[in-house]
């Protein structure tokens, strides 16, 4: 398991505002994660797109291994999850997590996406843009991963412009 930054961005205009990427984090980060992925307060703008995604994929859960978290599906091999942090007070302070899987030979589909509010759409951070660096990250992987042509998003919610601008296609 990988458990160093895949990249560190920083968002113009603002030079303190360092963002991390990395399919882990530190298990002293579970209460956080569990709040960013369980208990977010946007979850509704999805609910039926999170809800489909589950009843066909399986439920996210919180998985520990070796001293460090990630997420995982229940009863689901090969799920990654891509997580966007920013350094507060020498710790990880979790902002974003995907989680997707290879569900084809040449396709990677994103299954499920969670922001903090503030930096969700609307948020008092939303111009840090997250939900794309995430998608961005993600179509990084996906470049570096041998066979995959496509990067898919499972949440119909997300249609139109967002995967137009990030070059993504949207399940049927």
């Amino acid at each position: 398991m990988e458990r160093v930054a895949t990249a560190v961005i920083t968002a113009p205009g603002r030079p303190s505002s360092r963002f991390l990427f990395s399919s882990c984090l530190p298990t002293q980060q579970r209460a956080a994660l569990e709040q960013l992925l369980f208990f977010n307060e946007h979850q509704s703008r999805v609910r039926g797109a999170l809800r489909e995604v589950i009843e066909r994929w399986g439920c996210p859960e919180v998985v520990e291994e070796d001293g460090f978290l990630r997420v995982g599906l229940a009863g689901r091999a090969g799920v990654q999850c891509l997580f966007v942090s920013q350094p507060r007070a020498g710790s990880l302070q979790p902002l974003g997590v995907a989680l997707y899987l290879r569900d084809a030979a040449d396709r990677i589909a994103v299954l499920h996406l969670s922001l903090a509010p503030a930096y969700a759409a609307g948020g008092i951070h939303a111009e840090a843009n997250l939900l794309g660096r995430l998608l961005r990250e993600v179509k990084g992987v996906a470049r570096r991963t041998a066979g995959i042509r496509h990067v898919l998003l499972a949440y119909r919610a997300l249609r139109g412009p967002l995967a137009a601008r990030h070059g993504v296609m949207l399940a049927s």
